[in-house]
């Protein structure tokens, strides 16, 4: 019975982890039952056994993305490095192992409000991972710097200019460095006084 349990676990686990590289790879939609199922060498009729809807396996596929890719597994702390390693041919040409910011993100507009819900907290860890590489940066900043680098690996994955895409990758790398390494102003808090009714 306990060998059963193992197994069972082993197999949710393989299933996970092979739907988060599907997902990444070839888009939600594109992606079946039967396609996980046979990466793990089984059957679609064994899903069930495992998980209640493609739904639930979506949720804890994409937390698993989250969790080993992307920015949750950047080596070093150096801001730099960071932005050479995601902004990357490597990273761009491997989106099944990459981060699943920019390889689900046209899709979430139509998915179900828990699995955008799980989309958001990878958004939130994403941002808090930037926060420990960029100590100093304020809150606006690491959201502008995110959006730009989830932007240009989606861009250049999109256009069929290999040169573009290359330029895309190697353009928002250079400008994120120059623009990190100058002294950035403090911002003023807001006061009441400087809002407008």
């Amino acid at each position: 019975m306990r060998r059963s349990r193992e197994e069972a676990a082993r197999t949710r686990r393989a299933a996970v982890a092979a739907a988060s590289r599907l997902f990444r790879q070839r888009g939600i939609e594109a992606v079946s039952i039967a396609d996980v199922m046979a990466e793990v060498g089984l059957t679609a009729g064994g899903f069930y056994r495992h998980f209640e809807s493609k739904e639930a396996l979506l949720k804890e596929a994409c937390a698993d993305g989250f969790a080993h890719s992307g920015l949750a597994q950047q080596p070093g702390n150096s801001p730099a490095a960071m932005l050479r390693h995601y902004l990357s041919k490597g990273h761009r040409d491997a989106p099944s192992a990459g981060c699943p910011l920019p390889a689900l993100a046209s899709e979430m507009p139509r998915q179900p409000a828990r699995i955008r819900r799980t989309y958001t907290d990878g958004v939130r860890v994403a941002l808090a991972r930037i926060g420990e590489v960029l100590p100093g940066a304020d809150a606006p900043d690491r959201l502008a710097l995110l959006s730009s680098m989830v932007g240009a690996v989606a861009l250049a994955r999109a256009v069929d200019d290999e040169e573009l895409s290359d330029a895309v990758l190697r353009e928002t790398s250079r400008f994120w460095i120059r623009a990190l390494a100058k002294p950035r102003p403090r911002r003023r808090p807001a006061r009441r006084g400087d809002r407008r009714r």
